[in-house]
């Protein structure tokens, strides 16, 4: 991992700029004061810092004390752009207390915001926590030292005394782990936390003694958290209601006092107007009346002889249209007469033609043979036969000649002639039969019926019904009603005919009718009535119009001349109505002006009125709500409902690290006590070896090794085996910088070896004599061809002697 570009948009006291990092070594040169360690201190953060400053955290006032501008910036922020694994990341950071925001954007363009989020992914892009960072990467040369006096301490008596071990320690000191006190403080760590509260089931030990009835003595840190961020949830709720009536109430008092305010000016401005705006209401009512007056008798005189002029106009042309319709009234009279002859004319010509039509039809109805009675007589005859047929057809007789000397045989059968038939034929007869040969005549009769009368009576009937039928010259029944019916019909015809006649006479006699016509003979011809009686109403309308608007307009003048009097005496009141209103100008103003926010003073009046009425309103509300405001202000808590919601937050956040590190503690023991079984003196070597090849060069050859006693004292050894005292304070500063920067070198080596990375350089050759300055330069070199190398300096020769990216810092 490698820094590609930091931005400083404000931090410290460093605004807008920009520094492009290379690969290799990057020489951050600048005099003293001139905002190098800032940079530095700006690129941890960007990393490591979150931009929400908890300010009751010693990171959050360390940050606020430090890094925000002075005297009074409430925030900082930078930006950061690291290429790792081939890919690029940008870290965004705005530092503040309530401003804050931040973003990982990844290298396919996606903005992670949020920190759990974010903290994920850079446990992919950095191999290390934090504090491995900033006791290795980001360590000065003092924190250097400081390591190693702590594992030079006394507190460390019982750690085995090789070399191996002594770097194992120094590995597992760089994150604040002490191998002595690790296991018993894990341990106490643990119950500290969980007392009363059991991690299996995420809950209190006894449910009983929760948020309501918690226990006060014998808990741990996670029961604690839990009932107070419970208790704080309470009163939240609580505060939240009384603290919404509260800044609702606030806010309300607020805008009426303003309101209030802005009233109160204003009716102290209007009130100095308000005398003389009372007179000028006064002049303008006045001056308002006099210009209706005016308006009213300008428009009068202007009329006046228009409408004598007008008048006797219409009049001309009303008595014009008179005329006119005294002419079409004539034309009309005639056109009533012609009209009244063409109808004339064609009833006498139709009641001709019906009377003709009359007299045919009667003729032909008393020419006529066929009546009622005939028809009845007819139908009566007929029926007589049929009965008389019937009666004997139901005296049925049959009849068979078995044997006949003669082959003449006739028979005679019921009302039927006579008919010839041969031997053995069945003979079939109605009533009667009769036998006939050369031999015999046989006659035989029903003995159901009086056959001979039944005859009689068929045969009168039949003749008496073929003697009518001669006589009309039909073929039966049927023709003669049928020639009945018409016969009725033309009756029904000249009944219709003699009524039209009726109807077209009219109670007139032919004669009369025809001797008015005869009196129309010479009337003059006329347009068709309609057109007439069209143009006629029409005329008749528009003399109505003409009329009514002679009058309107006599009526006018007659208004005019009661009012006024005369024209002369309209046109004098005008004059001196116009010098009357010139006076009331020049009155006007002399007044002071009216408020461009009004048209009229009697506008300024009402709402002077208004204003003050709304004032008194105001007031009075005011007062209440204050007193209520007073009440709920008594009522609420000392904390606000937002500190008290960051509180919570805070608080929930707390508990679940507080579960969470319980959960790690228990992961980190098992590791542990796994890790320590596990390791061995050959863990170490090639630190050993790296430690003490830096050592030796840096040294320039004068040390080779170093060597911890059991009391953990560091001896640096010489090759001819001289050793110096244990106690590092008796080191030159000189051989103490060689020795902090061989170990530094070979801790960052063996860590990041596998990754590849940065590491920041404080100037670490100050105190180094020319031959291992020329070594340590040279150490800076080799290693800068792996890792990424940040060197701060404010010496100009040092950055030149090293050769690399130099990055200028100025204030």
């Amino acid at each position: 991992m490698k820094i590609k570009s930091f931005d400083l948009e404000i931090f410290a006291g460093i605004n807008n700029r920009s520094y492009q990092f290379k690969d290799g070594l990057n020489i951050l040169l600048g005099d003293n004061e001139a905002g190098k360690s800032t940079i530095i201190n700006a690129i941890y953060a960007s990393l490591f810092i979150q931009p929400q400053l908890k300010l009751n955290t010693k990171e959050g006032k360390d940050f606020d004390e430090k890094f925000l501008p002075y005297p009074d910036g409430d925030f900082a922020e930078a930006q950061l752009k690291i290429e790792a694994d081939n890919s690029e990341y940008k870290f965004y950071k705005k530092w503040s207390n309530s401003n804050y925001a931040g973003y990982l954007e990844l290298a396919d363009g996606r903005r992670i915001e949020a920190p759990a989020k974010i903290a994920d992914y850079k446990k992919d892009i950095l191999p290390y926590a934090k504090s491995t960072y900033n006791n290795i990467v980001f360590s000065s040369q003092q924190n250097i030292k400081s390591t190693l006096e702590r594992i030079n301490s006394a507190e460390n008596p019982e750690l085995i005394d090789t070399i191996n071990s002594f770097l194992r320690k120094a590995v597992m000191e760089l994150d604040g782990v002490s191998i002595d006190k690790f296991r018993s403080r894990l341990e106490s760590e643990l119950e500290q936390l969980t007392k009363k509260w059991n991690l299996a089931s995420d809950s209190i030990e006894n449910s009983a003694r929760g948020v309501n009835n918690p226990y006060q003595v014998g808990t741990g840190e996670i029961y604690n958290s839990y009932i107070a961020k419970e208790k704080l949830r309470q009163r939240l709720k609580e505060s939240k209601i009384n603290e919404k009536k509260f800044k609702k109430l606030g806010c309300k008092i607020k805008d009426l006092k303003a309101e209030e305010r802005e009233l109160i000016e204003k009716i102290e401005e209007l009130s100095a107007l308000e005398a003389e705006i009372n007179q000028r209401a006064a002049v303008e009512l006045e001056l308002n009346n006099l210009n209706e007056k005016i308006q009213k008798l300008a428009r009068d005189a202007k009329k006046w002889p228009e409408f004598n002029k007008e008048l006797a106009e219409i009049e001309k042309k009303s008595a014009a249209k008179t005329e006119k319709m005294k002419e079409l009234e004539a034309e009309k009279n005639r056109a009533e007469k012609l009209a009244t002859k063409q109808e004339l004319e064609k009833r006498t010509a139709e009641i001709k033609e019906l009377n003709a039509e009359i007299k045919t039809m009667k003729k032909t109805i008393s020419e006529a043979v066929i009546n009622d009675e005939i028809v009845n007589n007819l139908e009566k005859y007929k029926n007589k036969i049929a009965e008389s047929r019937a009666a004997i057809k139901a005296s049925r007789l049959k009849a068979k000649i078995n044997f006949s000397a003669s082959d003449n045989i006739k028979i005679i059968t019921g009302v039927d002639g006579e008919k010839n038939i041969a031997e053995g034929e069945i003979i079939e007869a109605d009533g009667y039969l009769r036998i006939k040969t050369d031999q015999f005549d046989i006659e035989i009769e029903s003995a159901e019926i009086d056959f001979s009368k039944l005859k009689q009576e068929y045969e009168a009937n039949k003749n008496k019904f073929s003697q009518l039928k001669d006589k009309l010259k039909i073929e039966g029944l049927a023709e003669a009603r049928t020639e009945l019916a018409e016969l009725n019909t033309l009756k029904r015809k000249i009944e219709e005919k003699e009524d039209r006649v009726e109807e077209l006479l009219a109670a007139d006699k032919l004669e009369d009718l025809e001797e008015k016509l005869q009196n129309l003979n010479n009337i003059e011809a006329a347009r068709d009535l309609e057109k007439i009686n069209k143009e006629l109403e029409s005329l008749k309308n528009e003399t109505t119009e003409l009329n009514t608007e002679i009058k309107i307009k006599k009526n006018k003048i007659e208004e005019w001349k009661e009012e006024y009097q005369s024209f002369d005496e309209l046109k004098l009141d005008l004059t001196k109505k116009k010098e009357k209103k010139i006076k009331l100008e020049k009155e006007l103003e002399n007044l002071s002006s009216l408020p461009e926010a009004y048209q009229n003073a009697d506008e300024f009046i009402d709402d002077l009125k208004d204003k003050r009425e709304r004032r008194e309103k105001i007031n009075q509300s005011l007062r209440e709500k204050l007193e209520e405001h007073k009440g709920l202000e008594n009522s609420l808590p000392e904390t606000s409902s937002r500190e008290m919601e960051n509180e919570l937050k805070e608080l929930e956040e707390n508990f679940i690290k507080l579960k969470n590190k319980a959960d790690s503690l228990l992961k980190i023991k098992e590791i542990f006590e796994k890790k320590l079984k596990e390791m061995d003196e050959n863990s170490f070597e090639p630190l050993v070896k790296s430690f003490n090849s830096n050592l030796e060069q840096l040294t320039a050859g004068k040390y080779s090794q170093a060597l911890i006693e059991k009391d953990f004292s560091i001896k640096l050894q010489s090759k001819q085996r001289r050793e110096l005292p244990g106690n590092l304070d008796l080191l030159s500063y000189g051989t103490y910088d060689a020795a902090a920067l061989a170990f530094r070198f070979a801790i960052f080596d063996n860590l990041f070896a596998n990754y590849g990375g940065f590491i920041i350089l404080d100037d670490c050759l100050v105190n180094l004599d020319p031959k291992r300055r020329e070594n340590a330069i040279k150490i800076i070199n080799e290693y800068q061809k792996k890792y990424q190398i940040i060197y701060t300096t404010c010496d100009p020769k040092t950055a030149a002697e090293l050769k690399g990216n130099i990055i200028q810092v100025e204030e």
